[in-house]
């Protein structure tokens, strides 16, 4: 398919100095609308976009582009008012003068051209975790948000937790200590059974469904039921598994609290583990990770371990003797940060109830003051918090989530790989030269956005 033309929008755009001045239309530039409600576009109108129906009932959703029907069957009833097309890049050449939000919610491998070609028309995103397949879109999509001055947002709705603020605020104050150790887990594994690495056989096209969209960037493959609606996730050309999906939730927990940056390398590790989930033993895929975060000034380089599809770390004495009693039966995930003064323990896969371990009720009645900014609810009601002017930015923009995106895709690659994965991140290099190709990737014809742009 071919891209479409910009030339009506670029006539009317004024680009100058790297900032987009767009005519004054909806409330999210300048002037206003009648209403004073945000105009918003759904790109995917099923599965997790529902969680976004919410704060997008208080606006209006005036179109959406949607390439499977029966998997967009609940936003395209919700919305039935909206103008609906199949190709987002059709939504946004007969829309962008009024959007202020689009909404991206499809699989891992679309996110990149749909979020560029919103921002690049001056409209503010909002797009799922992981925010993009591959490191260079990543890192793209970060110097995008700075080129275009928009307000982004990936959905990683833990960033927003009160217990992820908790975290930072313990750890600043000192009341860990120094941590050299991380463990974070989850239930879900990378591979899934190996289907990763699987190829299907083709199967005949759903008339529901364009499986040409659906591919989008990707090189052209035979259609097969394995990929969709939702086992995308489980194959590398779609998605970046159980890692990629929840790693932007449990790992950020130390990355953020510990501002840990980009790893030195990641690698799979044979290390010691309980195996307490699915009644003792643990899926066919399950691994351990190793990622390798050096020191920050005055702060000791980390090692953060990562355990999937029913792996656990060893937990201290003092949380296996009740501090916990829910522990066998959190089984989507959870971390610990261990130091040398006290022990941090969050369990779930989003940081919901942070405690310490030791002398926990008497800390608890003296905790540090509250330092770090609160989010103004989730993703999606922050987004549209900021374009209206009443905060600066999100916590989880693209700044943000951006090298945090790339921090859990260097993962995938180790698992996908096999291997030690050594990273320069100021030159985007492998220190194995064979998997600089996969820093990027190829992409097809029609779907080139953000070429030189970092």
């Amino acid at each position: 398919m071919k891209k479409l033309s910009r030339r009506d929008y670029l006539k009317s755009s004024a680009l100058v100095g790297g900032t987009i001045f767009l005519p004054r239309f909806s409330i999210g530039k300048p002037g206003g609308s009648a209403n004073g409600k945000l105009n918003i576009a759904l790109i995917g109108a099923g599965g997790i976009a529902r969680t976004a129906f919410g704060d997008c009932r208080k606006e209006n959703v005036i179109a959406i582009a949607e390439v499977d029907e029966v998997r967009g069957e609940p936003g395209l009833t919700e919305f039935a008012g909206a103008k609906v097309y199949k190709d987002f890049r059709r939504l946004l050449d007969a829309h962008y003068k009024e959007l202020d939000l689009v909404i991206v919610s499809t699989p891992d491998h679309t996110h990149f051209a749909m979020t560029y070609a919103a921002m690049e028309r001056g409209i503010a995103v909002h797009t799922q975790k992981p925010l993009t397949h591959n490191l260079w879109q990543a890192r793209t999509l970060a110097a995008a948000a700075e080129k275009f001055k928009v307000q982004t947002v990936m959905g990683n709705q833990g960033h927003n937790f009160e217990g992820m603020r908790l975290v930072r605020e313990w750890y600043e104050a000192g009341l860990i200590g120094e941590v050299r150790e991380v463990h974070a887990w989850t239930n879900r594994t990378t591979q899934n059974n190996s289907n990763a690495k699987k190829r299907f056989p083709e199967q005949p096209i759903p008339s529901t469904l364009d499986w040409d969209l659906w591919q989008g960037p990707n090189p052209e493959a035979p259609y097969n039921k394995a990929y969709v609606p939702s086992g995308w996730r489980w194959h590398w050309q779609y998605g970046a598994g159980g890692l990629g999906d929840i790693g932007c939730h449990t790992l950020e927990v130390p990355y953020y609290a510990m501002q840990l940056g980009y790893p030195t390398a990641v690698s799979l590790v044979d290390l010691d583990f309980r195996h307490e989930f699915d009644g003792g033993k643990t899926k066919k895929d399950a691994a351990t990770y190793l990622y390798e975060f050096p020191a920050r000034g005055s702060k000791p380089a980390v090692k953060v371990y990562w355990y999937e599809g029913g792996r656990m770390p060893r937990f201290p004495e003092i949380v296996d003797n009740g501090v916990s009693k829910k522990l066998n039966a959190e089984v989507e995930g959870g971390c610990l940060l261990i130091g040398d003064k006290n022990t941090l323990y969050a369990p779930g896969m989003r940081p919901t109830s942070p405690r310490l371990v030791k002398d926990w009720l008497e800390l608890r009645r003296n905790l540090p003051p509250k330092t770090v900014p609160r989010a103004v609810g989730n993703p999606v009601k922050e987004i549209i918090t900021a374009i209206r002017g009443d905060i600066p930015q999100c916590g989880s923009n693209f700044a943000y989530a951006g090298p945090l995106t790339e921090v859990v895709l260097l993962g995938t690659l180790a698992n996908r790989f096999q291997t030690r994965v050594e990273y320069n991140p100021a030159e985007m290099t492998f220190s194995n030269a064979e998997l600089n190709e996969y820093v990027k990737g190829p992409v097809r014809s029609g779907w080139e956005y953000g070429e030189g742009l970092i």
